[in-house]
């Protein structure tokens, strides 16, 4: 039987190997926590300064801004601005076969006015108005993870975008 003075005797003893791993287990964790919110805020996950790239033709005047890291099944934009006049009124975007196999496009900003399939992809014909200005967002529903380089051309140039699409 255990007497009154006994039960109300805590026993404690330290335990240094045990606390030694229990404090090593703790930094890892949280340099694992704060290696994710990190990279969260430079864009690693979507959305942020490292995600966001833009690219120019190097002899038509156009700009494509576009997302580097996309997500599986979200919805993303890439935009095409044409950044001086151009010499017709007519813009033709042609979206290379990879980024097709990996993406859909489910619409563009302002409707194109034709489509037209071609051994390398689709060519997207856009009036740009008297202006001969303007800009064009192709609406992206990324399907296929992996990296891709996604091909846009117009006026007889070739842009590569670089992309990864994770899950």
């Amino acid at each position: 039987m255990i007497s009154s003075t006994d039960a109300t005797e805590i026993q404690l003893e330290a335990n240094p190997g045990f606390e030694r791993r229990w404090n090593h287990v703790q930094t890892a964790l949280q340099c694992l926590i704060a290696l994710f919110v990190s990279a969260g805020l430079v864009g690693l996950f979507g959305q942020g300064w490292l995600a966001r790239a833009t690219k120019a033709f190097d002899r038509a005047p156009l700009q494509v801004h576009y997302e580097r890291l996309l997500r599986a099944n979200a919805p993303t934009e890439v935009r095409v601005t044409v950044a001086s006049p151009l010499p017709s009124e007519t813009l033709q975007i042609g979206v290379g076969s990879e980024l097709l196999e990996h993406a859909s496009i489910n619409s563009t900003q302002p409707r194109a006015a034709s489509i037209d399939a071609t051994a390398s992809g689709v060519t997207y014909s856009f009036r740009l108005g008297p202006d001969r200005q303007g800009a064009i967002t192709f609406k992206l529903a990324p399907r296929r993870i992996g990296w891709i380089v996604a091909q846009l051309s117009s006026q007889g140039e070739q842009l590569d975008l670089p992309l990864l699409i994770y899950p």
